[in-house]
């Protein structure tokens, strides 16, 4: 079998794995379920006004869209002060937040391409290794 035959099988592989524990067994789904739950907790914490939380699952994303009658300080508060905003964007894997009556936030990741480009990392850094350190060595003679 060529190389190149053995890099695209691999590669294939990597891609249906990094499908299929994102997608069919629900690391993603839970993923950004946890992520609700801690942004949830964080800013009922803050003390903040009733504030809807919602993350993509359409496709799943690490993108918090915020809803609730807020006013400005409130929102994004001042200086040492975060606001809900600032709250929401600490909990750990928050990607992006943008309120929803301030328009998109904008183009976002969704989950399964990050999942694939972690996933892909790894396997380059292999390639390169193996490349590097086991290809097959030209015979030089003087």
């Amino acid at each position: 079998m060529k190389a190149w035959t053995k890099l695209l099988i691999s590669f294939a592989a990597l891609l249906a794995s990094g499908w299929i524990v994102h997608g069919p067994l629900g690391q993603g789904a839970a993923f950004v379920a946890g992520l609700q739950a801690e942004a949830d907790a964080a800013v009922r914490a803050s003390m903040a006004p009733p504030t809807r939380i919602a993350f993509g699952h359409d496709p799943l994303s690490r993108a918090a869209t915020l809803s609730g009658s807020a006013n400005d300080f409130q929102r994004n508060g001042m200086g040492l002060l975060p606001g809900i905003t600032g709250t929401v964007a600490a909990v750990p894997g928050v990607g992006a937040v943008h309120w929803a009556d301030a328009g998109s936030g904008g183009f976002v990741l969704p989950l399964l391409v990050e999942t694939e480009a972690l996933a892909l990392l790894p396997w380059l850094i292999g390639i390169a290794l193996g490349w590097h350190l086991f290809r097959p060595r030209r015979e030089t003679f003087l």
